[in-house]
Formats: structure tokens, sequence, C-alpha cells
């Protein structure tokens, strides 16, 4: 899918009442013990925004369809050994590209567990059937109102189907009765689209559904480090610097003087799963192929060696360096996140391309 900013507003909407049981930004370190196993059901995405891996990397995981069986072994393990409270169907994939996305929510909910779905919404194959299975929250992610603006960060998306989309989405929560299903329009502010940010929180506010808004920023963590070490190559490097209105050095460097020591949420609080049960280190990771980011298949895994391969992870000592796990989770931060409102308000005075 794609750019996953707001990541803590995901973690906050996991559980009722908008609180996780406990503070996720502590200064004092803990044993992780996730409570949201985020799983990637296909191994694909029908976009390819330049702020996302699928579209600034390409496709260098597997691609497939994750099968029901395996599903339910993954969310019954995650449930034993870790008491597992939420589940996310989705990372860095279109969760609406797997023909079976319904029965996948059924399960999760008749675990009594929490079920959060996210997608662009240009591929809308059974809203009824999605609805009657009243997911919890129902995240639709956007970068515009109009097709010239939306189809510069949502690349190979239309805009247009996303809103027919979105009134048949309405349209079936109504006839299904999901009153309790939060369907949010995420609206992800670039430079070049905040003209449009008003248009479509009318929009959404006219089908019921709820409406926010953040300062998109560039993922996944690997080309973020390339990009604090100067090896992004000189395009996309353009791209990082033109147009996101969020300043992503300069926002890298404000997260720094928050200083050490605050815990990792992105580490400790979930479990990352991919389409074909490997277990990655964070969701801000893309490439899992045989390489330090992918920890081993997940069901043969011991809570033990979660944990263990957990604690001081190589990418996790890159990142909390720079204090990247609080950038990604500026919105925990009141601090943080009038920083960065400052920033951007500053970086919007520039005139593209300076």
């Amino acid at each position: 899918m794609s750019m996953l900013s707001g990541w803590i507003e995901r973690l906050r909407s996991m559980v009722p009442g908008g609180q996780l049981p406990e503070s996720t930004m502590e200064s004092t370190p803990r044993t992780p013990h996730p409570r949201i196993l985020t799983v990637d059901i296909v191994g694909m995405c029908n976009l390819r925004c330049p702020s996302c891996p699928v579209g600034n990397m390409g496709p260098v995981n597997p691609s497939g369809l994750m099968s029901e069986e395996l599903f339910h072994r993954i969310v019954e393990k995650a449930v034993t050994d870790f008491g597992i409270e939420s589940v996310v169907l989705f990372n860095w994939t279109e969760s609406l590209l797997h023909p079976r996305v319904a029965r996948f929510v059924q399960h999760v909910k008749s675990l009594g567990l929490y079920c959060m779905l996210s997608s662009n919404l240009n591929v809308l194959n059974d809203a009824d059937a999605i609805m009657e299975a009243h997911p919890d929250h129902f995240r639709i992610s956007l970068s515009g109102f109009t097709q010239e603006v939306y189809g510069k960060t949502h690349r190979q998306g239309n805009i247009e189907r996303v809103k027919q989309n979105m009134r048949m989405l309405s349209t079936a929560r109504q006839r299904a009765g999901a009153h309790q299903t939060r369907v949010v329009v995420y609206y992800h502010k670039y430079r070049h689209n905040l003209h449009e940010v008003a248009p479509m929180r009318e929009f959404s506010h006219q089908l019921g559904f709820e409406f926010s808004d953040a300062w998109a920023y560039y993922m996944p963590l690997e080309k973020l480090l390339r990009l604090l070490d100067g090896q992004l190559p000189p395009e996309e490097r353009r791209f990082v610097e033109d147009e996101f209105a969020l300043p992503i050095v300069e926002s890298i460097a404000a997260a720094r003087e928050l200083g050490p020591d605050h815990r990792c949420n992105l580490l400790d609080d979930q479990l990352v799963i991919d389409v074909h049960g490997n277990l990655a280190i964070c969701c801000t990771v893309f490439d899992l192929r045989d390489g330090p980011n992918r920890l081993g298949s997940f069901l043969e895994m011991s809570s033990e060696d979660i944990s263990r391969s957990k604690r001081d992870h190589a990418t996790c000592a890159k990142c909390t360096a720079h204090n990247i796990h609080l950038h990604y989770s500026y919105y925990d931060l009141p601090e943080l996140q009038q920083k960065y409102d400052d920033l951007a308000t500053r970086n919007l005075g520039r005139p593209e391309g300076d």
C-alpha cells in the first residue's frame, strides 16, 4: 500500500477508547511485549508511490497470497505466546487485493481481537462482505482530491475510482449496520496538495467517515538511512527535498534533540509478519530477503528466540542512533509534533526546487 505515515495513530486505534494500556514512549527500556500483530496477507500492491518502498525500491520481496490456514496458525501462536490483542492486516501491501480478505477479518473478530484494515481503495471487490465482517477500523490512505494532485504521490492510482469506492463503502457500511467500524480517511500532506485537504475532508464527512491528516514522510528505514548517509541517488534526493512539506533531514535532527533512551514502541509493541510467515525486525524495514531484517519463520521461533533476536539488533542500533524511531512515531510526542509543524510551516515558505 502507500506510504505508512502516522504509525502511532495506528497503534492507538488498535484498542477501544484509543489508548494503549501503558505509555508507548518511556525512558526506561523494558523487555519487548508485543500486543499488535501486523500481517501482510498479500505480497503485492497495485500502486507505486514514491514515498513507499513498493514504489522506490521495487519488487524485492516475494509476492503471493497468504493462505487462511497459515494465517490461522500465525494468529493462534501470536495469541498463545504473546497475548496479542489487535491484528493489522497490512504493512507494505494492499490487503484488498486478497480475494478472501473478509474471511481474514471474520477470523480475527471470532477470536475477540481488534482488527484493522488500510487501503488505497483503488480496488474494492466486495464492500458488503468486508463491512459484514465488522472490522474495527478501516483506513483509507490518499493524497489529493483531483487526479492531477493525487497521481503525483499515489502513482498509478485513480482518485475518481477511489471516490466512487468510498461511496460504495459508505453504503455497504450502512447496509451491514457496521456502525462500530471506524472508517478514517487519512490524508498524506505534501507541499503540492495542501489546497485539497479541505475538499477531501468535506467529501469524507458527507459519507459519514472520519478525517485525519499528517505530514508525509519518507519510507522505508533502509532508504531513510541512505538519505542521512548521503547515499541516495540524486533523483530520489531531489524528490525528498522538493515534495515533502516536512523537511526530512531537519526533522531527524529535531528528533535527535530529544536525547537517547526513549524506548521504541515499533520494536517492542508489535510482531510484523510477511506474506510467507517470516518475522521482520519491525514495520519500518522493507527488504526481507535473506538478510538482517528477516529474523526467521515466525512459526518456527520460540518467544525467547523472538525476544532475543529483537534485542541489540544492528538495524535498531542505526535507527536509534538518529532517533528515527521517534521520527516515525512523532504523533505520540507533543513536543516533537510541534517542532515538526513548525519545520513544515517554515519549509512551505520555500519555492519548489530551492
